[in-house]
């Protein structure tokens, strides 16, 4: 029979106590204390949720010899993140950042999860259980630490880790107990929805003794589905370029309507009341590619506060970023206000370009002479084979430092460093009509297509591809040579084998080349574990394509990259976050499962995750090609 009655003992409510109340009409929310004047007799099972709180649930010696005696009777008790329960007892609790849940049990049958199905708590917390006081039967999950997207496969090693086990049946088998905060699971976002979902209904089937229904569970955030109203792909874009450019103020990210510049964004780590780290730290290339957008929005709407905050990010990056002391590193632009003397050439060209588009499209002159000087720097400090090393230190330039790494090839050939800072070089010198501009990026542009597709890859394949389009397409735009021309539509149909139904771009790497292939949490790191990963990566890759696609359709008017921009951008407004937390609602996250249509991917990088979100690489950079395609008609003129 059903149960009637439940107790749910919790210092605090919780999404799962609260969905407990609401299966069960008859469920009674008792605090912990509550429990020695309650008459425990009357109910047919216990739930101790001490994941409602930071601190595992410790009962005390009163309140223990009350539970204790209803196991023994028999009664069904799931015990979540609790310090001691049965025999059982567990070390301090620690964070599961690099750790992710594995389904392991080949007994247990939970709806839509397989043998080595991989979910993520998000930046959790656990206690291990102390081996020697657990029972050794196979457990239901148990936490690895793997690089891999969406499943592993279970060995006996894995299973040989006693304390790594998750959810397991102690002994008396209607002992179920949790070692992790399961309690905040939709707050904290975990992961994917459908597989947690199904792993919350078992508990719940097992502790009422009836099945349970949870189709109807929200999450804290969603996506806005084609069908909602917004069916013609022009307004879905403009309501995903309104929604974007939102997020910038809503969630903090925009300083003082730009007078301070902006931050970064957000860290991947999601706590467990659902709050996520933000990276509050300044990034010349992130504050000048916020301001393309807001002048985009400009041109669109005539909003002068939009235009007003445009320039106040453009002159906070020539204000304070640009180094304008006399001597042999006068024109370095400075990559963030922490690391004050390293400069990267791609992050300073992704803070020029956006100024120097909004020359192009006005026919200002306004701080070109600092543009150029910013150029004229990495000039000087790029090889002979037109490429510049991954970065610089001023720490260590001085003037035969320069005139080494000028008489020597830099032999980096790789998008993912030099992409932008080609495409700059290119634009520059539309601009300004600087030789050195031109001969450099294209010197450079032909030691990378020399070794096309074998490049230095960083992250993946597909990224040095969508990184090459914008320079490709620029580089054809200032020569009108053929071969250029080819080579931009050599890429661009390579990059057509990347491409999934949805419109996203996969990732990819033949051969497994790219440098970031780094253990968990031992640094940078890639998405992609096996190719055929159906993760799209929004930092990387997929948000250098609206602008470089429609870049390529003002350069060649071929309809084919008007069609491929197209594509993908009702892809991206599928996937751009909706929620009631500002800090997310209207932006992109770095990882998404095109199958799964959520957030979901290996957590191993150190600092951008699955859940990262760049204010400058990410959400300007996507809001900023979605506003192009909108203004296509105008902004083509520019380039007859």
């Amino acid at each position: 029979m059903p149960i009637k009655k439940i107790a749910v003992v919790a210092a605090e409510n919780s999404d799962l106590s609260e969905l407990m109340l609401a299966c069960c009409p008859a469920a009674v929310w008792l605090k912990p204390a509550e429990m020695v004047d309650a008459n425990l007799d009357h109910f047919e099972a216990i739930a101790l949720l001490g994941g409602a709180s930071e601190k595992p649930l410790m009962l005390s010696p009163e309140e223990r010899l009350i539970v204790e005696k209803e196991i023994q009777r028999g009664k069904q008790v799931f015990a979540e993140y609790v310090a001691s329960i049965g025999d059982v007892y567990a070390s301090p609790p620690e964070s599961t950042r690099y750790e992710r849940l594995v389904f392991c049990s080949n007994e247990i049958k939970i709806d839509g999860l397989m043998l080595g199905d991989v979910l993520d708590d998000q930046c959790g917390m656990r206690i291990k259980p102390h081996d020697i006081t657990c029972s050794h039967r196979r457990p239901i999950l148990t936490f690895a630490s793997v690089h891999t997207h969406a499943s592993v496969e279970v060995s006996d090693e894995m299973m040989s880790r006693i304390s790594d086990r998750a959810l397991w049946f102690e002994d008396p088998d209607n002992l179920l107990v949790c070692s992790f905060r399961l309690s905040p699971f939709i707050r904290a976002r975990f992961a994917p929805k459908r597989k947690i979902l199904n792993t919350v209904a078992y508990i719940l089937g097992w502790l009422f003794q009836e099945k349970v229904d949870l189709e109807d569970v929200k999450f804290s955030y969603n996506f806005i589905e084609a069908g909602s109203g917004l069916e013609p792909l022009e307004q879905r874009i403009t309501h995903s370029a309104d929604r974007a450019l939102a997020w910038f103020e809503r969630s903090g990210v925009l300083q003082s309507e730009g007078r301070s510049g902006v931050w970064e964004g957000m860290g991947t780590e999601i706590m467990p009341n659902g709050t996520q780290r933000i990276s509050a730290i300044r990034r010349a290339d992130c504050i000048g590619e916020v301001a393309l957008p807001y002048f985009l929005n400009y041109l669109r709407t005539s909003d002068e506060r939009d235009l007003l905050i445009s320039e106040r990010l453009h002159d906070y990056v020539f204000d304070y970023f640009l180094n304008k002391e006399p001597g042999d590193c006068y024109g370095m632009l400075r990559w963030t206000e922490e690391a004050w003397g390293v400069c990267y050439q791609d992050d300073v060209a992704r803070a020029l370009i956006p100024h120097m588009l909004k020359c192009l499209y006005t026919g200002s002159q306004y701080r070109l002479d600092e543009t150029a000087a910013a150029l004229r720097f990495l000039l000087k400090t790029t090889g002979t084979d037109g490429t510049r090393v991954f970065r610089t230190d001023n720490k260590t330039l001085n003037k035969e430092r320069i005139r080494a790494l000028q008489n020597e090839p830099g032999g980096l050939p790789s998008a993912h460093y030099n992409g932008y800072y080609w495409a700059a070089l290119f634009l520059a010198y539309k601009l300004t009509g600087e030789r050195s501009f031109l001969e450099t990026g294209i010197r450079g542009m032909e030691t990378i297509m020399s070794v096309y597709p074998d490049t230095v890859r960083e992250q993946s394949q597909t990224q040095e591809y969508c990184r090459l389009i914008l320079p490709l397409a620029w580089m054809y735009w200032v020569t009108g040579d053929s071969k250029h021309q080819r080579w931009l539509y050599q890429v661009a149909n390579d990059l057509q084998s990347f491409k999934h139904s949805s419109g996203a771009y996969l990732e990819w790497d033949a051969g497994y080349k790219a440098a970031m292939r780094s253990g968990m949490g031992q640094g940078e790191s890639t998405l992609l574990a096996r190719n055929g990963d159906p993760v799209a990566d929004l930092l990387y890759s997929n948000n250098w394509l609206p602008i470089g696609f429609m870049q390529a359709y003002f350069v060649t008017k071929d309809d084919r990259f008007l069609k491929w921009w197209e594509e993908h951008a009702a892809f991206l407004a599928s996937a751009q976050l909706a929620s009631d937390n500002p800090s997310i609602d209207g932006a992109w996250a770095r990882a998404f499962d095109v199958n799964l249509h959520e957030v979901f991917g290996s957590p191993a990088d150190a600092g951008w995750g699955p859940w990262a979100i760049e204010s400058g690489w990410t959400v300007a950079e996507i809001t900023s090609g979605l506003l192009m395609g909108l203004l296509k008609e105008r902004l083509r003129q520019a380039y007859e």
